[in-house]
């Protein structure tokens, strides 16, 4: 009895980890060569066409992008061969929307 106890304990926390982390997933980029090659999540069409734009003139290669939810705003966090200036570049674009406008993939204040 005590070990199915545990086992629905630790199911029970595992699940719950997982939702929380889904709740604060708001998309992944993954870029290869200067080109989205796959996207997962709600993203706005104008954010993605920015976004684009500052992938291929920075020719970024190797590089995922994980927009997540910290402080009630979008963050970005990067993975991969990504300098400080096309990190703040993407940040500036992502930042012109808030997390409602993300998740609804609707487009940006502008």
């Amino acid at each position: 009895m005590r070990k199915l106890l545990l086992l629905a304990l630790v199911l029970g926390g595992l699940y719950a980890y997982w939702r929380l982390r889904r709740a604060l997933f708001l998309f992944e980029l993954v870029v290869m060569d200067g080109r989205i090659v796959k996207s997962q999540g709600r993203i706005p069409p104008r954010l993605l066409a920015d976004v684009s734009d500052v992938i291929e003139r920075a020719d970024l290669n190797r590089v995922r992008i994980r927009c997540v939810v910290r402080g009630g705003r979008p963050a970005l966090l990067f993975e991969g061969e990504i300098g400080d200036g096309e990190r703040q570049m993407l940040r500036n674009v992502v930042g012109q929307f808030d997390k409602s406008e993300i998740r609804g993939g609707r487009g940006g204040r502008g």
